[in-house]
């Protein structure tokens, strides 16, 4: 009986030791370009981390500290994607719009403007896109990384100018900050596009580089305060984009235990719901900011909405723009933007959106 118990002791003592040794500590760089205040860095910092680090505390045997590098203090918004290639970041959030030329099958809703306004929606139609057509996922391993489940957006596009306007046609002809995917948008409809970047919004609009932006409330009516040079904000319903990607190093991926890696994808996921309803709620205290701040400078009609008319105007204008868009990276990357994009609009409609102008994508 006591050899009994002394082999149960030091068996118990061994599954103990064993249990030890397995138990490891981890610390992971998590960053982005953008400062906290955005709502996809704000989430990282807010819902994710957190979360993230206690779950794995508590359900696992290991611990989780996150070195946390936002606001481009690693990598700033044009490098992010390298950031975590190279292993500077193992785990970081980036936009998309950012990577034309590495990921521009990625782009596809900015190629699909009139979308949905409401950046929750534009999550689920994106996230099903992405489910259904894996080969976007795959693009990412050529840069060694994986895509973790939780894109975010931003809220609507619009267009917020010095002067108000009520035609689109009045735009033509205007000096209007557009950049990246949207910029077509612009140019193509006839408006002098003006390259800038958020800190030079404001300085450039305030002495006449620029008459106006296209923007989402949420910056328009936020902390950059563009609102005091440009008091007029127009609901174009260009469109919410969840274009802000997630993903994780992955030579670190393949060193942290499966159970840690099951609750870093399932916290991703979480926090895209998170991020995004955030981002939702920026989008409204937005456009009430702009409301309030123009009627103290005597604006009644500060915020105002594009007829559906006009935006059918505008879309028509653009309708064959997709399309080239579609073949573009059929040709260019050898995927099929033609299915996905007719997917993505098929969705949308399912979910009762309706376009002003439905886009013809085929294959030339």
């Amino acid at each position: 009986m006591k050899f009994l118990k002394s082999t149960m002791l030091t068996l118990t003592l061994s599954l103990g030791m064993a249990s030890a040794v397995n138990a490891d500590s981890f610390t992971l760089r998590i960053g982005s370009g953008h400062p906290a205040p955005t709502p996809y860095v704000f989430g990282l910092q807010e819902y994710f981390v957190p979360t993230v680090t206690k779950r794995i505390a508590d359900e696992t045997e290991h611990k989780v500290r996150f070195i946390e590098a936002y606001g481009g203090k690693i990598a700033n918004v044009f490098d992010t994607l390298e950031g975590i290639e190279k292993g500077l970041l193992d785990i970081g959030a980036y936009c998309v719009c950012f990577e034309t030329a590495k990921l521009l099958p990625w782009n596809f809703d900015y190629f699909l403007p009139f979308t949905t306004s409401d950046v929750r929606l534009s999550n689920k139609l994106k996230s099903e896109i992405v489910e259904k057509h894996p080969e976007l996922k795959e693009m990412l391993g050529k840069y060694n990384q994986t895509y973790l489940p939780g894109m975010t957006g931003f809220d609507d596009y619009g267009i917020g100018t010095v002067e108000p306007w009520t035609s689109p046609e009045e735009l033509k002809g205007r000096k209007i900050v557009a950049a990246g995917p949207n910029l077509p948008w612009a140019t193509l409809f006839g408006v002098l596009p003006v390259t800038s970047s958020l800190p030079q919004m404001y300085n450039d609009m305030q002495t006449g580089v620029a008459e106006g932006t296209i923007i989402f409330p949420s910056a328009h009516g936020g902390s950059y305060k563009f609102f005091e040079v440009a008091p007029y904000w127009t609901v174009t319903g260009f469109g919410a984009m969840n274009q802000n990607m997630l993903a994780i190093n992955n030579d670190t991926k393949a060193k942290l235990p499966p159970e840690v890696m099951s609750i870093i994808t399932e916290e991703a996921a979480n926090y895209a719901v998170w991020a995004n309803d955030y981002a939702y709620e920026w989008y409204e205290n937005g456009l009430k900011v702009i409301s309030e701040e123009g009627a103290k400078r005597g604006i009644d009609n500060a915020v105002t909405e594009l007829s559906m008319e006009g935006r059918k105007v505008w879309a028509n204008v653009l309708k064959d723009w997709p399309n080239e868009r579609a073949n573009d990276i059929i040709s260019e990357y050898g995927i099929d933007a033609v299915a996905i994009m007719n997917d993505y609009m098929d969705l949308a409609e399912k979910e009762g959106h309706v376009w002003p102008v439905r886009y013809e994508i085929s294959k030339n």
